[in-house]
């Protein structure tokens, strides 16, 4: 067994980094001790760990195998969770860089930021310009270039649990994240919660990093910061949290905090810019209207949903975790727990819950569950069978979860809405995916009208890729002489109710339950938009907004769809 070298030397240093230490040393500065007491405190919080070691030499392997389970997810079909992924994000990119796309209200009113949307026109406008720009491919390049940004969580996990606790637990936390199904199977999706967890991460790991007085982490923790806040506004209070450690362990205070000013005011220039109003536009609109949602949502879930979600989501792994953690090693895992506390009290405040809202809660429970799993393989008379038992408990609730095969698994991806989509991970997925991937490389697709479902419950002009009318439930009322002249307005019609059948229409293709229609008259031309931008608003969202602001704009009549060349009475339009 090593001596603790016990010179002079060693005990001036020793007392200097003692949270003791720290407290004298600020009381001969003149800071009162203030800034030394809130640095002691967190260093008793964080309770770094030395390293000396060089990273897991396996660690790129683990990370390609990682990369390789969230790419096969990915590319094996086609799920929503909730519709927001089409409506806020895939649609609205791809109607800025094809031109073609329906524009909800939250682009309507500029509620919305453009940062994740511009991300995915940034990869859209690249593979058009590589002569890609077909869904059968770009549908595919988006998913695994979220799919690589993603990664950032497992290696993340990795940095901050060898700093945290110990080598051993964070090469079992990076296993964790790399491979836990919700992690896998969300990745490839560009909603704000998945990517906003990933830079909050990043700067959790950041967190545990040795300061003092050096700036090249100053750039990167203000960058993190402000980005996580800017693509999840709801997820801000933790990076706050987490940039305040920063700023607390740092020398360079108020450099890191001109920094992290700066970024800000460039991310409110930038909403400015874009919906070409004042800065930060998109966010306090969004807030305004949010709130006024919430008070008419009052009672919708019960505070305690999110712990019913989580248990269910994970066979009830996350609550024994984070439980056996409050119990048994609250000093330990004081500092996890106070995050994830932060982030379902902020989150049950709210009457409107969805099981995405808390995404970054996933990381921060397998953190404490590698840990946990770590301490009990250190008993050498159980190792054996105790690791054998994990692993192969871990392997099957997240080969389970994949499946969709964990009980009661199907209420967790449900919320209170009813707006929320299919999802079906690797098997059981909704068929319409595969029905608009068929029309958007089908002969003679004029003009698609989907019988039974609203845009918002739609693949959009995303995968149809087509410049085309393209009718649903709320605008078929739209469909010129509809009642007389079918025929000369779509050209294909998509239905998923078997009993459906239009005279002059034959059943073309099967995907499932969905059905795709195709009229007999095949030479004949369609009624033609002058754009196709639909514009989708609902009364209760203009009545909120006129309420906001009361010169809000109106919605366009008729859905904002005109036509090149109407050939029926006015009144039958």
């Amino acid at each position: 067994m090593a001596r603790r070298k016990t010179g002079k030397g060693a005990g001036r240093r020793d007392a200097a980094a003692s949270p003791r230490g720290l407290l004298e040393a600020g009381r001969s500065d003149g800071t009162h001790g203030m800034v030394p007491r809130m640095r002691a405190a967190l260093e008793a919080a964080l309770h770094p760990q030395p390293i000396s070691a060089p990273p897991w030499k396996h660690l790129p392997l683990v990370l390609t195998l990682a990369f390789a389970v969230r790419a096969g997810v990915a590319l094996s079909g086609d799920f929503v969770l909730h519709p927001d992924e089409i409506m806020q994000y895939l649609e609205p990119a791809h109607r800025l860089v094809f031109g073609a796309g329906v524009t909800y209200w939250e682009y309507f009113y500029g509620a919305r930021s453009w940062l994740v949307p511009g991300m995915v026109a940034a990869i859209l406008w690249l593979f058009d310009v590589l002569g890609f720009g077909q869904p059968s491919w770009y549908v595919s390049g988006v998913k695994l270039v979220f799919c690589a940004i993603s990664l950032a969580i497992p290696v993340a996990m990795y940095f901050f649990a060898r700093r945290h606790f110990s080598e051993a637990a964070a090469r079992v936390a990076l296993l964790a994240g790399a491979f836990w199904y919700e992690l896998a199977g969300f990745a490839h999706k560009p909603m704000t919660e998945f990517v906003a967890t990933a830079p909050l991460l990043l700067l959790l790991a950041l967190c545990l990093r040795p300061f003092g007085d050096r700036t090249q982490v100053l750039w990167p923790a203000a960058l993190l910061a402000v980005l996580a806040s800017a693509i999840r506004l709801q997820y801000a209070p933790l990076a706050m949290v987490l940039f305040g450690i920063v700023l607390v362990r740092t020398e360079k205070k108020a450099r890191l905090a001109l920094i992290a000013a700066g970024l800000a005011l460039a991310v409110g220039a930038f909403d400015g810019i874009t919906w070409d109003a004042s800065l930060f536009h998109s966010y306090v609109t969004n807030v305004h209207l949010n709130l006024i949602l919430g008070e008419m949502r009052t009672g919708e879930s019960p505070p305690w949903q999110f712990l019913v979600w989580l248990a269910l989501a994970s066979a009830g792994l996350s609550v024994v975790c984070m439980a056996g953690a409050l119990l048994r090693y609250p000093a330990r895992y004081g500092f996890l727990l106070t995050l994830i506390a932060l982030v379902l009290v902020m989150h049950s405040l709210q009457a409107h819950k969805e099981y995405r809202f808390i995404f970054v809660v996933v990381p921060l429970w397998l953190l404490i569950g590698a840990d946990l799993v770590t301490r009990a393989f250190a008993h050498a008379n159980r190792g054996c069978w105790l690791k054998k038992s994990a692993t192969g408990l871990f392997a099957v609730v997240s080969l389970a979860g994949i499946l969709n095969a964990l009980p009661h698994q199907d209420r967790v991806y449900r919320a209170w809405s009813g707006e929320t989509g299919a999802v079906g991970f690797v098997r059981n997925q909704d068929p319409i995916f595969a029905a608009y991937r068929y029309l958007a490389a089908a002969p003679d697709v004029d003009a698609v009208w989907q019988v039974d479902r609203p845009h918002y419950n739609l693949p959009g002009y995303y995968y149809l890729h087509r410049t085309i009318p393209f009718y649903d439930t709320l605008t078929q009322r739209f469909i010129p002489c509809r009642g007389r002249d079918l025929a000369g307005s779509v050209s294909h019609l998509v239905s998923e109710d078997p009993d459906v059948v239009v005279p002059g229409y034959s059943v073309e293709r099967e995907f499932g339950t969905v059905r795709i229609l195709r009229r007999d008259e095949r030479e004949r031309n369609v009624r033609q938009w002058q754009g196709h931008v639909p514009v989708l608003v609902g009364d209760l969202t203009v009545r909120i907004m006129r309420r906001i602001a009361p010169q809000a704009l109106l919605p366009p009549v008729n859905a904002g769809i005109r036509f090149v060349d109407v050939r029926c009475p006015p009144e039958e339009q």
